[in-house]
């Protein structure tokens, strides 16, 4: 289901495209302007909640870096939103290592190491670069011997709709469909001024996003508790 299709259903379960009224082509309605706007954003934010949570799969991917002689820091790739998985890591393929994070960070290794920032080798961990962007940097800082090597990395990659033809984060459309209904009841809070922070004490709303995190889960959840005796 792609934005605009998704604002569509949207709006006709809210009733505002009613009966035989043609659904929208284009963002650009002037004949509902204003609920297009708030059922856009509507339809974002909802989005963003559930990526929080972690269970959309269509979000995880893979990228890499290409190590660079002497060269510290990397910027990661430009959709990156977080690592996948509770061990992020790099995978060396040509060493068949992996490269895993330095903890406590750049503010531990800068008072256990005064020369990490210099020091080069093989790159052991890698810790955040903390700037404007998302950036990693690599301790030992890559020697001569590592120029070009490449390592690869999984995370979860930004899956925003901003345009008409972008297409919602789902494997089928009765995910999609769950996912509207939810995203429809935010709208009706919206357009009502009522706090966005009641729609957790919402039955309709609590009801979609079960529905939906239900349709998600890779496997069937178990129905049973407790201990089984034969």
């Amino acid at each position: 289901m792609d934005f605009i299709g998704s604002v569509n259903r949207l709006l006709r379960i809210n009733g505002v495209i009613r009966g035989d009224e043609d659904v929208l082509t284009t963002f650009s309605d002037t004949q509902h302007s204003s609920d297009i706007q708030i059922a856009q954003i509507a339809i974002q934010d909802e989005l963003s909640e559930i990526v929080s949570e972690r269970l959309i799969p269509y979000e995880k991917t893979s990228s890499t870096v290409a190590l660079v002689t002497s060269t510290r820091t990397y910027a990661l790739a430009s959709d990156f939103v977080r690592f996948f998985g509770d061990r992020p890591s790099f995978y060396d393929s040509t060493d068949n290592v992996r490269i895993y994070e330095y903890l406590g960070g750049e503010n531990l290794l800068k008072d256990q190491i005064y020369t990490y920032a210099t020091d080069t080798g093989a790159p052991s961990w890698w810790y955040w670069d903390d700037t404007t962007s998302k950036k990693i940097a690599f301790f030992n800082v890559p020697s001569s011997t590592y120029n070009g090597r490449s390592l690869s990395y999984d995370y979860e990659k930004d899956v925003s709709v901003t345009n008409s033809t972008d297409t919602l984060p789902f494997h089928n459309t009765i995910e999609a469909n769950a996912f509207i209904q939810a995203a429809a009841r935010r709208f009706a809070f919206m357009i009502t001024n009522q706090p966005q922070g009641l729609l957790s004490e919402d039955a309709t709303y609590q009801n979609a996003k079960a529905r939906l995190y239900n349709l998600l889960r890779p496997t069937n959840p178990s129905k049973y508790y407790g201990h089984s005796y034969g």
